[in-house]
């Protein structure tokens, strides 16, 4: 991976990461009224000029699919269950200790934190997806 592309996506994960704090909002989008998952992903990727939808479960279909050992900063998560899309996330950092994100929860609003060892995350976790790049170089 470019070091361009390296530098882009660490701006990305440091543009999401201050919005910490903020409130959930179902079908927002809107940083002074509260993000929804999938809003506050297409919010942070728009500013960077990538385009997606608003919706997880079209999000899910965007870019490409990548194993969750090969997931990257900027990348997005998904997690439901049965296979149905019910959340979205984007990667923080993907360390021997798990894979960290940020993302817009019901009962917390933003928050950054570990999937990988999280009782409720982890077992719905189902893919990642990278909408940044289409050429991933390791």
């Amino acid at each position: 991976m470019s070091l361009e592309m390296l530098q882009l996506r660490d701006e990305i994960v440091d543009y999401a990461q201050s919005f910490v704090g903020t409130r959930y909002r179902y079908a927002s989008r809107n940083p002074e009224v509260g993000f929804d998952c999938s809003g506050f992903t297409s919010f942070i990727l728009q500013k960077f000029e990538a385009k997606v939808s608003t919706s997880s479960s079209m999000q899910s279909l965007q870019g490409i699919r990548i194993p969750l050992g090969e997931v990257v900063p900027g990348d997005l998560l998904f997690f439901g269950r049965r296979g149905r899309i019910q959340h979205v996330a984007m990667v923080v950092e993907n360390t021997p200790k798990g894979i960290v994100c940020v993302h817009s929860t019901c009962s917390r609003g933003v928050v950054v934190e570990n999937v990988s060892t999280s009782a409720y995350w982890r077992p719905r976790i189902l893919f990642a997806r990278d909408v940044l790049g289409q050429h991933r170089e390791f």
